[in-house]
């Protein structure tokens, strides 16, 4: 593909992204609740103390902030108010608020007159914009025009779990079916945005949809196996009786999941497999096609136990809290590992791992079936 066909492929896609979420962003708007939070500012702190609430054991070390706050937005736009905010020291939750910090707040209005006013969280979004943007300007600057291109290939990639693969999920569709559709799409806009269309980007595709596939139904043959419900997390109780039109098979987005969650590394397992053998190709033409499938497992072989130790410690890290929760309360080992939300972690992990082993060997033999 010539640069002139790869720059219009790249303004396209980029154009249909755009139009394709402002869409859903503005769908999502008109059903925006009336109770949502509005944005204040902490203008001064102007009292702060400490105190005690219970006796004995359940006595908890309260500290009291007396804030000043600006609604900044709303009706009541401008208008100050007081609020009390208390964090318990002893068990360390809660947010200390400084001068200038932005908040969300929540409030009641009785004919139009305010009632009264919480700080619901605080505003965490202006941070994470510019470490976003610090992220965007890094990469540029590193990788510059594939920098640009890793960038819309990570907006393709958010723009399909977000706007896809969850919403049709929560419209009741089958998770299994959207799961290898978007894994797909993700797949194929990636490697062609990067690579171009070619021998390499062919295999690397292939591979990796043969990967993720395998992934996902070892998952479900031993996930049936040890008949996991998948609805045990906090997370999925809260989704379990909020107020949906459809019916959502648990069990089903669980497997989902797995594929979504092993995406990215057996993607950079059968890129990097296929890209090596094709330049192992421009190198040395006279090598025979054995030689290069052989030179393209040892190339695997060499990934496959990085990439396993990926997938285990991102699911592991993810899981840290609760496993501690469950030390903390002298639960066992043995009855740790038979916990639903466990096996279900461990069968992400394997069932990923398993995944990512398997487009090895797919992808050599589908680099050197073109490589004839």
């Amino acid at each position: 593909m010539n640069l002139k066909f790869k720059n219009i492929f790249f303004i396209l896609t980029l154009l249909l992204i755009l139009l394709f979420t402002g869409k859903t962003y503005a769908e999502d708007k008109n059903n925006i609740a009336s109770y949502d939070p509005i944005r204040g500012k902490i203008l001064k702190v102007t009292k702060e103390y400490n105190e005690t609430q219970g006796e004995g054991k359940e006595s908890n070390k309260i500290k009291v902030q007396n804030l000043q706050v600006e609604i900044l937005e709303g009706s009541h736009k401008g208008e100050k108010v007081s609020i009390d905010n208390h964090v318990n020291l002893s068990k360390q939750n809660g947010t200390f608020y400084e001068e200038k910090d932005e908040v969300m707040l929540i409030t009641e209005e009785d004919n139009g007159k305010l009632v009264s006013v919480s700080i619901y969280q605080l505003a965490r979004d202006k941070y994470l914009k510019y470490f976003v943007i610090g992220f965007c300007i890094i990469m540029i600057l590193i990788g510059r025009w594939k920098g640009i291109k890793s960038l819309l290939t990570l907006g393709i990639t958010v723009f399909f779990v977000f706007n896809v693969f969850l919403k049709y999920i929560l419209k009741g569709y089958n998770p299994f079916i959207i799961s290898i559709l978007v894994c797909i799409c993700i797949t194929t806009t990636t490697f062609i945005i990067v690579s171009g269309i070619n021998k390499k980007t062919i295999s690397a595709i292939l591979g990796t949809t043969g990967g993720v596939i395998i992934s996902e139904l070892i998952a479900i043959l031993v996930g049936n196996l040890c008949k996991v419900n998948a609805i045990s997390s906090e997370e999925a109780q809260v989704l379990l009786y909020s107020n949906l039109n459809s019916s959502l098979n648990f069990k089903n987005i669980f497997f989902a999941t797995v594929l979504i969650g092993a995406l990215g590394a057996v993607m950079d397992v059968s890129m990097s497999i296929s890209s090596s053998m094709y330049e192992i190709r421009q190198a040395n033409r006279n090598i025979s096609t054995p030689e290069l499938m052989k030179a393209g497992m040892n190339i695997g072989r060499d990934i496959m136990g990085t990439m396993s130790n990926t997938l285990v410690l991102a699911y592991a890290s993810g899981a840290t809290f609760l496993i501690l929760s469950y030390m903390a309360n002298g639960i066992t080992l043995g009855d740790i590992i038979n916990q639903d939300m466990i096996v279900c972690e461990i069968i992400k992990t394997l069932s990923g791992s398993i995944g990512l082993i398997f487009t090895i060997p797919i992808t050599v033999i589908i680099s050197g079936f073109l490589d004839r």
